[in-house]
């Protein structure tokens, strides 16, 4: 005869089976909990490793940053480069780096921002580039655009110098110029320490003085246009050219 189950027995299964079935989800809702928790304390957690002083480099942050303790009286001022050694002197994207866009001695620059880093002077450019300050870069004074030419007056079988930068003392001479020769211009420098020099269409500097040559030069404006010569500007060229040439032999050319 088939045994005929006691209800008492078919509700002790029914209520193990609901015991089993919430355990497993109890395990399975435990189980999640873990895997998430765990993920969300490891994202919170970041090794730096030993601290190691290493230039800024844009290319690892925001290009906007500013990087330098800014010179509140700072104004926009034209930079010289000058006397740049063997392994070339650099326009840097970050201060402390070593390699950028190199420059050239006599190149000019515009310094929009002065500031420190790291007990430094550094300069940035209108490019957003960096220059630090030191032994390679002169501030100018004052940067006027020119066009027209310098003829030379100056008798003498060594000419007139031509130089790297706006520096007569400087071993920097790159050639020289002769009485009789037109020289095209394109601006005029005045150094912080007080050198002048005129700036030729080849980027040679020649000096200002009267004593080796005319100036037939004009200030190009920023609308393009051109001053006329000062009244002053031209009675010191007729002046010069009415100069005994016998004394000019005995000067020395710049």
């Amino acid at each position: 005869m088939r045994h005929m189950e006691e209800p008492g027995e078919e509700s002790n299964k029914v209520g193990a089976s609901m015991l089993s079935m919430v355990f497993s989800l109890l395990l399975v809702a435990a189980a999640l909990i873990f895997v998430f928790g765990f993920k969300h304390y490891l994202a919170r957690r970041t090794y730096t490793g030993p601290k190691v002083e290493t230039p800024v480099s844009v290319a690892e942050s925001d290009t906007s940053t500013e990087y330098l303790e800014m010179d509140a009286t700072f104004k926009t001022t034209m930079l010289m480069i000058k006397n740049v050694p063997k392994d070339g002197f650099y326009a840097v994207e970050a201060p402390g780096e070593t390699k950028g866009r190199r420059l050239k001695n006599g190149q000019i620059l515009e310094a929009v921002q002065k500031g420190t880093w790291q007990g430094k002077i550094w300069y940035r450019l209108k490019d957003g580039r960096y220059v630090p300050a030191g032994s390679n870069v002169q501030p100018l004074e004052s940067y006027t655009r020119l066009k027209g030419y310098l003829a030379i007056t100056y008798i003498s079988s060594s000419g007139v110098r031509l130089r790297s930068w706006a520096d007569f003392k400087a071993d920097n001479v790159t050639g020289a110029v002769y009485v009789g020769d037109k020289v095209p211009v394109s601006a005029k420098v005045v150094t912080q320490g007080g050198v002048s020099a005129f700036i030729t269409e080849d980027g040679d500097y020649i000096t200002t003085d009267s004593r080796y040559l005319n100036d037939y030069t004009e200030v190009v404006e920023d609308d393009g246009k051109q001053s006329e010569k000062s009244e002053a500007d031209e009675k010191d060229t007729e002046e010069t050219q009415t100069k005994d040439k016998n004394t000019e032999k005995t000067e020395s050319p710049e």
